[in-house]
């Protein structure tokens, strides 16, 4: 079942990271600086887990733990790109953002699913020894929590686009990595924070959703290359099959550290309740 939830993560990774290079039009990013920002923010989130695992257990990376991922990727980004000669206008801020922010949501991804799975109710078919089955990927979709947890990572995502806007901009008027951080913090965790305030209302992640778009999009128009685009890279559909490769190598590998590093669910836990808990917020309000 393991090798279903990389492909899975793999996959949503693979989709995001194609949707934000292709949405960057009038001067594309270098795919492999893309690549390579995405292992970045796969393995910052690894090292969180793995440190947090080691204090407290196994745990669900989801509510509160949420803020730690934004915040330090939002202070990571300014001082990781201060210097990158790429980065020469504000769309790039996003597209490097929302790529470090798909690698720690593949690895967040990678850490929840065995526990929002072992929570189902036909969680027999997960135990050692079970045939591999196609259907089993029903028990994902089925289980207590899965939309939590997509819902926890397009959170992140979003939030990701908003920082990065904030990010390319700021960057391009000259502002010191620190005072970039600064900034970059305060919206990170603004956005993070209201949508554990809120209990993870999907109205309120609607309203994000559009926020971020249309931001986005305001972003990209004002682009220095929008009169004179730039060209893609020639050999874009070679660099692409290897950056899926890249993608499911990576969760592939992080799949097996995580298995190796942090505590598993056991059979014994109560693993619906534990599930059910990384949907409540501490006034216990569901998200």
């Amino acid at each position: 079942m393991e090798i279903y939830i990389a492909s899975f993560a793999g996959l949503l990774a693979s989709l995001l990271l194609a949707f934000i290079y292709l949405s960057d039009r009038y001067e594309p990013e270098p795919i492999e600086l893309i690549q390579e920002t995405f292992l970045t923010g796969l393995a910052g989130q690894l090292v969180l887990i793995f440190g947090v695992s080691s204090l407290v257990g196994g745990l669900v990376w989801s509510g509160e733990w949420l803020l730690v991922t934004v915040f330090s990727a939002a202070v990571y980004l300014p001082f990781g790109l201060h210097r990158q000669t790429e980065v020469d206008e504000r769309f790039d801020g996003i597209v490097y953002s929302v790529a470090l922010a798909g690698g720690a949501t593949c690895a967040i991804h990678l850490n929840n699913l065995p526990r929002v799975m072992a929570a189902s109710p036909y969680r027999e078919a997960l135990a050692p020894g079970a045939e591999p089955d196609l259907r089993d990927l029903l028990i994902l979709t089925g289980s207590p929590g899965f939309t939590a947890e997509l819902g926890g990572g397009l959170v992140v995502i979003l939030t990701a686009a908003l920082v990065g806007a904030v990010l390319g901009t700021l960057q391009l008027r000259g502002w010191s990595p620190w005072r970039t951080a600064s900034a970059c913090v305060a919206v990170g965790l603004a956005v993070v924070g209201a949508d554990l305030v809120t209990g993870g209302n999907w109205w309120v992640r609607g309203g994000l959703t559009l926020a971020a778009l249309v931001i986005g999009l305001a972003v990209k128009r004002r682009s220095v290359f929008k009169d004179r685009p730039q060209p893609r890279e020639r050999d874009v559909l070679l660099m692409g099959l290897k950056t899926v490769l890249v993608v499911f190598g990576a969760a592939l590998l992080a799949m097996v550290l995580l298995q190796a590093v942090v505590e598993q669910p056991r059979e014994d836990d109560d693993l619906l309740g534990v599930v059910q808990h990384t949907t409540e917020t501490p006034s216990g309000s569901r998200r």
